[in-house]
């Protein structure tokens, strides 16, 4: 049935107002470094490693947290931004509130909408203990002035004023809530796979705009041109994933009776195996969970598997 006049006027309201720019925030310069706790610095260094951030906004050969590495979409190629604390071509006027909006709403200090290849619908989970700690790490880089190279979309994702509306559409703002049901490692996987690790994000089918399809998280997804495979009870996988596995493969990108980690997976599992082990183990202990005990055909076909390996 047609849509009712009313609701495509609400509709068409919602984009355009989503579209528009929010306020700035204030230029502040980052705070000194003898201004936060070598601890504070030190725990924000080991949440950067769980999400990545290095790799992302390092280009190949370039210099740590200066940007301009490519990450290739149907859309066109995104160019990482420079996060370095350098005040002219970095984040070096941004104060703490300004990167928080940035990780919890994907607005820049001016208020423009950052496109979503920058994993703020992740990032919006998280505590202010964490985004605390991160902007620590990140303040007390080594500046690099390194001007952010333009992205290179096809039309009309080139269009960042759009990205307000395909916030209106699929982008859910909010805390990660403990489910009181399940234990601490459990909800500390939870949190962390779906928020700072945003696994999800490689491992989900997605639509023609690029939204998560929410029906089939972690059924599998393509990133950078790679295959990220399904992680919940849709695994390929022949020999069923255990939580001392899925450890042993996230810290050290390679388990006996698996595979070995590569392409953008590579890179991830370099960072984990600097992140703190009891992190990584309830990484593991949820994606365990996540895809739930093999049935027992499935079971038999890897035990099978397993004989025949030898041979």
């Amino acid at each position: 049935m047609p849509m009712p006049r009313f609701a495509v006027i609400a509709s068409v309201a919602v984009a355009v107002c989503a579209a528009c720019t929010a306020q700035p925030v204030a230029p502040d310069a980052v705070p000194a470094r003898a201004s936060f706790d070598a601890a504070l610095i030190a725990k924000g260094a080991q949440l950067a490693t769980i999400g990545n951030c290095q790799a992302c906004h390092t280009a190949e050969d370039g210099r740590s947290f200066a940007g301009g590495r490519a990450l290739e979409s149907p859309y066109g190629t995104f160019y990482t931004s420079n996060i370095t604390p350098d005040p002219d071509t970095g984040i070096g006027r941004w104060s703490e509130q300004a990167f928080a909006r940035a990780l919890r709403e994907g607005l820049d200090r001016e208020g423009n909408h950052l496109y979503p290849a920058f994993p703020y619908e992740y990032y919006t989970r998280l505590t202010d203990e964490d985004i605390h700690a991160l902007y620590a790490y990140i303040a007390t880089r080594e500046p690099v002035r390194a001007q952010n190279r333009p992205h290179e979309l096809r039309a009309p994702f080139n269009s960042r004023a759009l990205v307000g509306a395909w916030k209106a559409l699929y982008f859910e703002r909010g805390a990660f809530r403990p489910d009181p049901a399940r234990d601490a490692q459990w909800n500390r996987g939870a949190y962390l796979v779906n928020g700072l690790g945003h696994c999800s994000a490689c491992h989900s089918p997605r639509n023609s705009l690029g939204a998560e399809k929410k029906d089939q998280l972690f059924s599998g997804g393509v990133a950078e041109g790679w295959h990220g495979p399904a992680l919940n009870a849709r695994s390929p996988a022949p020999m069923p994933w255990t939580a001392d596995e899925l450890f042993k493969y996230l810290r050290t990108g390679l388990d006996d009776v698996h595979s070995i980690a590569a392409g953008p997976m590579e890179p991830v599992v370099r960072n984990l195996a600097r992140a703190p082990e009891e992190d990584v183990r309830a990484m593991a202990a949820y994606l365990a969970a996540l895809a739930g005990p093999p049935s027992a055909e499935r079971r038999k076909r890897a035990d099978a598997a397993l004989a025949q390996a030898p041979a």
